[in-house]
C-alpha cells in the first residue's frame, strides 16, 4: 500500500470519526440493527479512502467522503420500505380504534398525529444533526434506534408506539408539537 493511499484512508477515517462524534457523541462499529447493516466508523473510513483515491487523490475529498460515506453506503444497503398508500380518514379511524383498545384518549391520539405528520404515515423530517423523524408520530431514528424504518412507517406500529408511550407517562416525547395539539 502506498503512502498516498494510507493518507487517504486516514483522512477518510478522520471524516468518519468526526461524523460519529458530532452525530451522537460516540463511535459506532459495524453492526446489524433491525435487519439493516450499519457500517459505522469502519465503513466511513473505507468509503473515504476509496472515494478520495478514485476522485482526485485528495485527503480533503477523502475526509468528506468518510464524513458522509457511512450514511450513503447504509442507504444503498438498506431494505426499501414499501407501505401501501392509505387515506387520512382511514388513518384517523385506525388511530381511534387502537387508542380506544389501549385506553388512550382517541382525540389526543388523533390531534398529536395531525400535528406531527398531518396523518401521513410516510412523513419524514430530517433534523439538523442528521437524525430522522419518521411516520405518523415522527419516531426519531437517533433516540429510538430499536425502531426500524419499516416499523416507524407502519401505521399500526406507530399508533401502538404512541399509545404505549402515553400509558407509560411519556407524552413529553411529543413536546415539540405540544402547542399544536394541546388545545
Amino acid at each position: 500500500m502506498s503512502a498516498s493511499l494510507i493518507v487517504l484512508f486516514i483522512a477518510g477515517a478522520m471524516g468518519a470519526l468526526a461524523k460519529d462524534v458530532i452525530s451522537d457523541n460516540s463511535i459506532q462499529i459495524p453492526k446489524k440493527i433491525n435487519g439493516n447493516f450499519c457500517l459505522g466508523f469502519c465503513g466511513g473510513m473505507l468509503a473515504g479512502g476509496f472515494v478520495g483515491m478514485l476522485v482526485d487523490n485528495n485527503p480533503t475529498t477523502a475526509f468528506f467522503a468518510g464524513y458522509s460515506g457511512t450514511a450513503v453506503l447504509e442507504n444503498l444497503l438498506a431494505k426499501p420500505v414499501v407501505i401501501p398508500p392509505v387515506s387520512s380518514s382511514t388513518i384517523e379511524l385506525l388511530i381511534r380504534k387502537i387508542a380506544v383498545e389501549k385506553k388512550v384518549d382517541p382525540e389526543l391520539a388523533v390531534r398529536v398525529a395531525k400535528c406531527e405528520s398531518g396523518l401521513n404515515p410516510l412523513a419524514t423530517h430530517t433534523n439538523l444533526l442528521g437524525s430522522i423523524d419518521r411516520g405518523l408520530y415522527q419516531i426519531n431514528s437517533k433516540y429510538h434506534p430499536e425502531v426500524s424504518d419499516t416499523q416507524a412507517f407502519d401505521p399500526e406500529f406507530s399508533i401502538n408506539f404512541f399509545c404505549d408511550a402515553v400509558l407509560a407517562g411519556k407524552i413529553s416525547m411529543w413536546s415539540a408539537s405540544q402547542k399544536c395539539w394541546d388545545k
